[in-house]
């Protein structure tokens, strides 16, 4: 595989044909547009062909059906497109490897694409999907088109996480601190969003000191920051960066943007939109986001139970996040008992916050986990570092006067849901980076 500095040197133009190796993807799809409208021919495979958009790519005859096959790679192909990296045991890795043919990773060709366009990169380890949909919905507004985009979520009313549009210079990119994913992704961002720095992806970055450097590292390459100056670790990250760009600090212009709404809970999004707001202070326009739709899996309302509790879908999966969730959902329903569905995203990130993780649950009334959750990327050793079991253990030891339950499965746990006591005086929130939005079928839900 290329190194970035390879891969960044590679000449769209000269492409003649491309294959990417799982095409369904927010980042996928609008690589493989783009290089379609410059006229280089595209193939793909794809281990998920049960969706809309494998369907889709199937009739452009751009996807081929079934599974990954080595015959696939043929000669005449001049790059292949990974994931994140090769896939070990993967037919298709294994004959491009064999066959000496170039490879790089849909991150290095969206950094790579995104040459070509003025960017607005978004990154933090939390609230970078809300923000990178406001800060879309506000050129959309502005432009009366949609702009480029790449986000990790649905924006509701488009039902899109991303978008290629030609005709616009500019191209949101909500950008991944994991892995240092960011300078593959956005290497010379126009504006560099930055949400904030709290210390996470601990199987990667070892301490708070080498995350805030990979956030320095990102930053300079860019010509415009918008951040919270006196947010935690912020300073720390501008000031060892090569400090060639221009700085709007939030709070600075916080009076400006005073009488701008958004119809989003919690005072983390009223910081979201603030953050969208620096952006329309750099590029000289006025945004309008009272009509904004929201985003997928941001507390996002899918329905009222038989007895008539309301349930909601938050992507929330580390400690600030909970907090956050929880805060807005309070305020937004002070009478109202929470209960807190929630799948821990890892072993390793629940093993090292688990602290963390209690103290963010104090505004639940009840919490009901019915398991952690391993992403594909977890690496066997950490699968042992905790079990559900002792987790919720814990998690009763800390909080004594919770009703706090392992609920060991889904069926379990959306039966507990339906139970007739968990009625209009109460809220439900299932929270997950995993696949938890899978008990939502079995809720029976009314709108």
């Amino acid at each position: 595989m290329l190194t970035r500095e390879e891969a960044f040197t590679i000449d769209i133009q000269k492409l003649r044909k491309v294959h990417f190796i799982g095409i369904v993807s927010g980042f996928s799809s609008f690589c493989a547009n783009y290089l379609i409208k410059q006229g280089v021919k595209v193939t793909a495979s794809e281990f998920n062909q049960d969706n809309e958009e494998a369907e889709e790519w199937i009739e452009r005859g751009i996807l081929y059906p079934g599974p990954h096959d080595a015959k696939y790679i043929t000669s005449d192909i001049d790059l292949v497109v990974f994931p994140n990296g090769p896939i070990p045991g993967n037919p298709e890795c294994e004959e491009a490897e064999r066959r000496g043919i170039p490879a790089i990773t849909v991150g290095q060709m969206t950094g790579l694409i995104s040459k070509n366009f003025k960017v607005i990169a978004i990154a933090g380890t939390h609230g970078k999907t809300t923000t990178s949909a406001l800060i879309s919905w506000l050129l959309y507004k502005e432009y009366k088109t949609k702009p480029n985009f790449i986000i990790g979520d649905k924006v509701l009313e488009w039902n899109q996480s991303w978008k290629f549009n030609e005709d616009s210079e500019y191209l949101i990119i909500e950008s991944c601190e994991y892995k240092k994913q960011f300078l593959d992704r956005t290497p010379s961002p126009y504006i560099a969003v930055i949400t904030n720095i709290d210390l996470d992806h601990t199987d990667f970055y070892h301490s708070q000191n080498e995350y805030n450097r990979a956030f320095s590292e990102f930053v300079s390459n860019t010509q415009n920051v918008v951040a919270d100056l006196t947010g935690e670790n912020i300073q720390n990250v501008l000031d060892n960066s090569n400090k060639n760009f221009k700085v709007v600090n939030i709070k600075e212009i916080k009076e400006k943007y005073i009488n701008i709404k958004v119809p989003l809970i919690g005072e983390y999004n009223k910081e979201n939109a603030l953050r969208a707001c620096g952006v329309a202070h750099i590029l000289g326009i006025t945004p309008s986001l009272g009509d904004f739709p929201g985003v997928s899996a941001r507390f996002e309302y899918k329905g009222d139970t038989e007895y008539g509790m309301k349930v909601f879908l938050d992507y929330a999966h580390n400690p600030h996040k909970i907090e956050s969730c929880l805060k807005g959902a309070r305020g937004e329903y002070p009478n109202k008992k929470i209960i807190f569905v929630w799948e821990p995203h890892s072993y390793e990130r629940t093993f090292t916050f688990k602290q963390q993780f209690s103290e963010s649950l104090v505004l639940a009334d009840v919490v009901m986990i019915p398991s952690i959750f391993a992403p594909v990327r977890e690496k066997e050793e950490y699968l042992g570092v905790i079990s559900t079991e002792s987790f919720v253990k814990f998690l009763k030891e800390q909080h004594p006067e919770k009703e706090i339950l392992h609920t060991k499965n889904f069926e379990n746990t959306a039966e507990l849901l339906k139970n007739s006591k968990y009625n209009f005086d109460y809220i439900a929130i299932l929270a997950s980076a995993g696949k938890l939005k899978e008990i939502l079928p079995m809720l029976n839900l009314q709108k």
